[in-house]
């Protein structure tokens, strides 16, 4: 719902951006009066004071539906990770909490080699780019999970590994084959 207020108040704006340009450009007094300038102002306030709130209404709505997801995609991997090797998981038992960035100044993180200890790693990203990226981690078997894609902004990807040879990666458009990637060790 807040999506389609956003559109519908946004769409006004612009329309009535237009028409008031419009009408200043045809009519040399436009507005007449300064009680209709000031009624011209009091409904650009309310419609861009509209428009503002369904957008910050609609990407927080947008955030809880990537963070559920996310969250049930955790779950789904750790309930399998759990139930396959219970041992390995209590066993490994360390928690590593590693920090990642995106170059502002091109497709690039700011390192190309993470390593951690076997457990529960967390890869902390900084995405202070206008550009939109994540970071992803492949493992020997495929795909292990994605961060939110962000810019100029920061999140986190938590997964239980294993010693072994990990890739992290870009998965936004063709940022990986540019260059976007790097090796993450766990021992």
């Amino acid at each position: 719902m807040n999506d389609t207020l956003f559109y519908v108040f946004g769409i006004t704006l612009v329309a009535s951006a237009l028409g008031v340009a419009f009408l200043g450009l045809r009519i040399e007094g436009f507005p007449g009066t300064r009680l209709v300038l000031a009624g011209v102002i009091a409904y650009f306030a309310c419609l861009v004071a509209a428009t503002t709130t369904f957008a910050v209404l609609n990407a927080a709505d947008e955030q809880h539906k990537r963070e559920a997801s996310q969250a049930e995609a955790t779950t789904a991997a750790s309930t399998s990770t759990t139930t396959t090797t219970p041992a390995t998981t209590t066993a490994a038992g360390a928690a590593s909490t590693l920090k990642l960035a995106a170059d502002p100044s091109t497709i690039a993180y700011d390192t190309q080699q993470l390593s951690a200890k076997a457990g529960q790693v967390t890869i902390d990203f900084d995405n202070p780019s206008p550009l939109t990226h994540d970071v992803c981690l492949d493992g020997p078997s495929g795909e292990i999970g994605c961060s939110d894609t962000i810019m100029q902004s920061s999140t986190s990807l938590s997964e239980d590994l294993k010693p072994g040879k990990y890739t992290f990666y870009c998965s936004v458009d063709s940022h990986r084959q540019t260059g976007m990637e790097g090796t993450l060790t766990v021992k």
